[in-house]
């Protein structure tokens, strides 16, 4: 099957949680390209929805998704998490998603820059503006949900970032804990070499 031009690629759990604390998961459909994720943040995202209403409602729409709107990316480090909680010795840690950020960096990310398309990197760990790439693509743009935020209200997408940031870090509902986002008040915006644009129908 054939990879889509232009993709939003979702490597980090944390825009998902940030955007779900907000209310505001519909937003990674506003930019109205197909979404890739990683299988290893869709099972830490989604791993209790019997007790946990975020576990459920994101994986409820993450789920939705499937097909057209959502690839979910194999590695082998999400397989054998997966294998591990089956089996009942998953113990969980920083080092999965790490492992399997690097693994999908190192290859699957080629599946989708190699054709020059623009390619949308959505981050929220810092760590993503000092991953060290053997070859960085020209045509990858990286920038944090802030910053995709202030560029969905400069496209008339959103009435407010602000509103949607202050939803994030100081959420309405008791049981949501609130986001500690470092990055704000602009977000991080690094343009691709190349000149790609993430903006709506500016790819």
């Amino acid at each position: 099957m054939s990879k889509p031009r232009r993709v939003l690629v979702v490597p980090d759990a944390g825009p998902i949680n940030s955007l779900w604390t907000a209310g505001r998961l519909d937003l990674l459909l506003a930019l109205d390209i197909p979404i890739v994720m990683i299988d290893a943040f869709y099972d830490e995202l989604t791993g209790d929805p019997a007790n946990y209403a975020k576990d459920r409602e994101v994986k409820a729409f993450l789920d939705g998704l499937a097909g057209a709107r959502l690839t979910m990316e194999e590695t082998f480090v999400g397989q054998q998490a997966r294998l591990a909680r089956q089996q009942g010795r998953f113990r969980g840690g920083k080092g999965i998603g790490d492992a399997a950020i690097a693994e999908f960096m190192g290859d699957g990310l080629g599946n989708y820059v190699d054709d020059g398309s623009p390619v949308l990197l959505l981050f929220e760990d810092a760590d993503f503006r000092s991953v060290r790439f053997v070859r960085k693509p020209d045509n990858l743009h990286m920038l944090s949900t802030a910053a995709m935020l202030r560029g969905m209200e400069r496209m008339g997408l959103i009435d407010s970032a602000d509103a949607i940031i202050a939803a994030m870090t100081n959420p309405a509902d008791p049981a949501k804990r609130p986001r500690r986002l470092s990055d704000l008040p602009g977000g991080h915006d690094d343009e691709a070499v190349g000149g790609s644009r993430w903006q709506p129908g500016r790819g």
